[in-house]
Parts: structure tokens; C-alpha cells; sequence
């Protein structure tokens, strides 16, 4: 398990980016700054149709382009009509609302984040903190079209498996880990995630280890509401209980 996955895998090989930078959309809030004679700075709301009414050039569409195109088009209008002979145009982003994507479940701090450039999971898995202790490794990402897909964070760190890019809608669930429960004569008792073939003998190494008057060779399993004596190379499953008992001196 990867509990705080906070260094994003560059996936710029392996993954479909789109075009680079980010393209406007309705309900995003842009700031347009015109230079030439005197100084013009507007800030508006790009409407649901896309465009925006800017003084000395009037409707422009905006939706759909970048930041660097939109004050291309802008520039070429107020040539056009002759209003400014040189002008200069800056148009930024001030309020990112178009093209989101939700991280739900458990992370370091789920929300709504904005996709402000081409993002990988395993980016955007960094910017909300990572997964908390408890999590599994695989997430589940849901695209907008309604089909789901599974990722392993861990195989993507390593080198196993392809990060994916994400698109605007999109979104990600991280599901808790299969747990067990571990008490009694040991380091530190409570609920501990299960990892892939862990072994009893590993769930005690998890949990510190029998303290002095414990045994690793007196440890009671309840699973599914029965009582045996657990084998050291015995597999953890989900809801297992695991007793340290003491040593007998």
C-alpha cells in the first residue's frame, strides 16, 4: 500500500496529454487586460454559450481556446477595427471552473479540483496528499461517458503499469484496504491494512511484534465467527482477528 503517494510518475510517454494548455470553457472566470492607448483590464465570466463582451471589440468567442489564443483573437479584432494601432493583450485565468475532476473517498483531502493543465492520476493523486493509512493501492476512475476503469497507484510507481491522463469530468474513488485486527500481546494493537500475500508472521511484524510476554507461536485466529490457532505462513484475509497470547515461562 502506498499511504501517501505525494511524488507524481511523469507519464508524458505513456499517456495521451491532448493538446497543451488549458482550454476555456463556460463559468470560467478570466481577467483580459488591454494595452495600447491608455490601459483596459475586464474581468468577466465566460457565458454558457461560450463568449464574452469585451468594450472597444464587443462579443468574442472564448470557449474552447487557450489563454494565448483568446488574446490572439482579441489583438487581431482591435486592429481590425482600428482601435488601438499596437495593442497588448493579456488575458489570465482568475477563477478555474469548466473542466474539474472529483476525488472522492480516501485521500489526503478529496474535493473538487480543476483540470488547470493535462493532468496524470498519479499527479493529481499528489495534489489532494496522497492516500490515507488504510487505503488501497488500486483507485477506481470513472469517466464522464459512465465506463469505469481500475489502476494500481503502486504498480504505476513502479514502473509496472501506464499512468493515465485524466479528463474533465472525470472521477476518482480511493476504496479502503481489506483490514485485519490485531491485539493482545503485541507491539502495537488495532486494525492494520492488508497487503498483497501477507502472511500472519508478517501482520505481527506489522504491528510491532509480540512484546516480551507474547509468543508468535501462540497466536488465535477468529474468522468467520470460529477460533483456531494460526499458522505463521498462513495468508491474512479481510475481517481476520488475530490474539497474541502470552508465553508460557
Amino acid at each position: 500500500m502506498i499511504a501517501a503517494l505525494i511524488v507524481a510518475v511523469p507519464y508524458a510517454a505513456t499517456a495521451q496529454t491532448g493538446e497543451a494548455g488549458y482550454r476555456l470553457g463556460a463559468e470560467d472566470q478570466i481577467e483580459v487586460q488591454i494595452y495600447g492607448t491608455g490601459g483596459v483590464t475586464v474581468r468577466t465570466r465566460i457565458k454558457s454559450d461560450g463568449s464574452i463582451t469585451l468594450p472597444l471589440v464587443g462579443r468574442v468567442q472564448a470557449a474552447d481556446q487557450t489563454t494565448q489564443a483568446l488574446a490572439a483573437n482579441i489583438t487581431a479584432a482591435l486592429k481590425r477595427g482600428d482601435v488601438i494601432r499596437d495593442p497588448i493583450v493579456n488575458v489570465e485565468i482568475a477563477t478555474y471552473a469548466s473542466r474539474m475532476v472529483t476525488m472522492l473517498g480516501e485521500f489526503g483531502s478529496p474535493g473538487l479540483l480543476p483540470l488547470d493543465r493535462p493532468l496524470s492520476l498519479t499527479e493529481m493523486v499528489a495534489r489532494v496528499g496522497g492516500l490515507r493509512n488504510g487505503a488501497s493501492d488500486t483507485v477506481l476512475l470513472r469517466h464522464a461517458s459512465g465506463s469505469t476503469e481500475q489502476h494500481n497507484l503502486a504498480a504505476i510507481a513502479k514502473g509496472e503499469a501506464r499512468d493515465v491522463a485524466l479528463q474533465s469530468g472525470d472521477a476518482v474513488y480511493a476504496m479502503g484496504a481489506p483490514q485485519y485486527y490485531i491485539y493482545g500481546q503485541i507491539g502495537n494493537a488495532g486494525l492494520y491494512a492488508i497487503l498483497p500475500q501477507m502472511t500472519v508472521r508478517q501482520a505481527l511484524a506489522r504491528a510491532g511484534g509480540p512484546t516480551l510476554a507474547g509468543s508468535e507461536r501462540k497466536i488465535t485466529l477468529y474468522r468467520d465467527g470460529k477460533e483456531q490457532d494460526a499458522e505463521l505462513t498462513a495468508l491474512v484475509q479481510p475481517n481476520d482477528v488475530l490474539f497474541v497470547r502470552e508465553r508460557v515461562f
